[in-house]
């Protein structure tokens, strides 16, 4: 978790206050909380704000299982776990901003796993550049209409979408997600060692999308904006189709891409069979070759190899589909199992 706020020096800190069977551990930044309910036993109720990177650096590197942590009335807190003891000054939850509750009227299921399988194929598309008059551009699009659920990711130069239909919501949706949360839910399902079978519950208001797993809930603001008219961006037909491995296409780019000056590009000829993959810098020069199924005219087209690396990190293991209709006209890539995610691409000239 990161925190960088150099306004509220309260929101270093994080709330720990007991419950009647353990205790609940918030943290705020103002545009996202966590809450994580522990079950523990409570020998006196009470509550108070620690530093984060202390606390957790102290509580990580503790030798014993067990642990006794108490406060006293000036909020100094004694950390006590076999024989070591640690005093850290805390703060009274007076000063913690209060986190709104979770707006669970219109909420609905999603498989823990989906929502990180889902997030992994389109975030890395967003932008993440920091103008202003831009920031829907580095969040999400969730959207939810005529049965489908999906995902959107673009930053003006390529695009990203993936969608299910296994997704149900009682209503349908069209919201911006900050990337911030997203980045934590899908830490905490990864690190947390989630279960196949785990379901999520989202919930979504007017201004706020919140996630509950567990004992532990994620609440953050929504992004305020138009999101792009994506779906026109979306190719409708093709002139060319090749079909490549995916591990092969790879590793011929990340080869290719040492080898281009910083702003540069990678260049892929498609012949009958091949594609010939060149790039080029002031000092250094480069050509492969990798087997490719097709059998049309030859093509020629120019990327941005990071962008190519991208997908084809994110992109289930395979056969990926290439479609491109001219040269400098958006290029499709997707999987030949699956119609998403699918990833739209604008050529280099």
């Amino acid at each position: 978790m990161n925190v960088k706020n150099g306004t509220l020096p309260i929101l270093q800190n994080l709330l720990i206050e007991t419950e009647s069977d353990g205790v609940r551990i918030v943290f705020t930044d103002l545009e996202m909380a966590v809450r994580h309910f522990i079950p523990l036993t409570v020998v006196e109720p009470g509550s108070v704000t620690v530093p984060i990177k202390k606390f957790m650096e102290i509580m990580t590197n503790l030798r014993s299982d067990e642990v006794t942590i108490s406060s006293d009335e000036a909020f100094r807190v004694t950390i006590q776990s076999g024989k070591s003891r640690v005093k850290i000054g805390g703060t009274g939850k007076d000063e913690y901003p209060a986190i709104p509750e979770i707006d669970s009227a219109h909420s609905f299921p999603v498989p823990a796993l989906k929502v990180s399988e889902m997030i992994n194929a389109t975030l890395f598309s967003a932008s993440t550049e920091s103008e202003d008059s831009r920031q829907f551009l580095n969040g999400l699009l969730w959207k939810y209409k005529e049965g489908i659920f999906s995902m959107v990711a673009t930053d003006g130069r390529r695009l990203a979408v993936k969608s299910t239909a296994s997704v149900k919501s009682g209503q349908e949706f069209s919201v911006i997600v900050p990337p911030k949360i997203l980045n934590e839910i899908n830490k905490y399902i990864k690190s947390a060692e989630i279960k196949e079978d785990a379901v999520m519950q989202v919930s979504i208001s007017s201004n706020q999308i919140g996630f509950v797993l567990g004992r532990t809930s994620f609440l953050s603001r929504l992004t305020e904006g138009s999101y792009p008219a994506y779906e026109q961006i979306i190719p409708q037909s093709h002139e060319v189709e090749v079909l490549v491995d995916s591990g092969a296409l790879l590793s011929v780019t990340k080869s290719a891409s040492v080898c281009t000056s910083d702003r540069g590009k990678v260049q892929y000829t498609f012949r009958k069979g091949v594609a010939v993959v060149n790039s080029s810098s002031q000092n250094m020069d480069f050509e492969d070759e990798i087997p490719v199924t097709y059998e049309g005219e030859d093509f020629q087209v120019s990327f941005n190899p990071a962008f190519i690396m991208d997908i084809l990190r994110n992109i289930p293991a395979g056969q990926v589909v290439c479609q491109f209709k001219t040269a400098t006209t958006p290029a499709l890539f997707k999987t030949q199992a699956d119609e998403t995610p699918l990833y739209i691409v604008m050529p280099l000239r």
